[in-house]
């Protein structure tokens, strides 16, 4: 018995096989190009959102550094004031007592006449640095009723000091005083004099 045997080739095979496969390589790295894209294009989204976030905790920490300035600026000016020895080259006006706060109506921050003392730029700067603030920070230091023992209303000696303070990004006061754009922040205190 002879057997016959033929010899095969790979190359015949691979030949075969080959129209079957042709294009799924493409597919395949076209999908991963799609994925990698999705990806770069979520990672870029996130990298801008923490940039977002991180450049509004900034000018939120410097407009309430600001109002901590108009504020400890205007606590010492009180205590200089009530005194009689000032030493600071501007003060704000001490206010008298309101049955409505003027610092609570904004009306009475933002106008041409307002009752807000505006700190000087000097007070907030520091020497050899370029200016941080286009608008400075500003305050209002009202008398504050306060009864005593025997029910005695007196408005001599306590006071409320209001002071906010603005962002960087915040321009400065125009002639009319607009209402403020951008971060601002408000604080307040009260201290009484003996």
């Amino acid at each position: 018995m002879n057997i016959l045997m033929r010899p095969t080739s790979t190359f015949s095979q691979r030949n075969r096989l080959a129209p079957n496969q042709a294009g799924v390589v493409l597919i395949i790295a076209l999908i991963l190009l799609a994925v990698v894209s999705l990806l770069v294009a979520m990672t870029l989204r996130s990298a801008i959102s923490t940039e977002t976030v991180s450049g509004n905790v900034r000018t939120t920490s410097l407009a309430t550094q600001a109002a901590e300035v108009a504020l400890r600026y205007c606590e010492e000016a009180t205590i200089q004031i009530a005194s009689g020895t000032v030493t600071f080259s501007s003060v704000p006006t001490l206010l008298a007592y309101s049955v409505t706060p003027l610092w609570s109506d904004t009306a009475n921050w933002d106008k041409p006449a307002s009752a807000a003392f505006v700190l000087p730029v000097a007070a907030l700067s520091q020497s050899g640095l370029g200016t941080t603030f286009k608008r400075p920070p500003e305050c209002m230091v009202e008398r504050m009723p306060i009864s005593d023992s025997s029910a005695v209303v007196t408005t001599t000696s306590t006071y409320v000091i209001t002071a906010r303070g603005f962002g960087p990004e915040v321009l400065a006061a125009d002639s009319v005083r607009s209402r403020p754009s951008g971060s601002e922040v408000w604080l307040q205190s009260e201290i009484e004099l003996q």
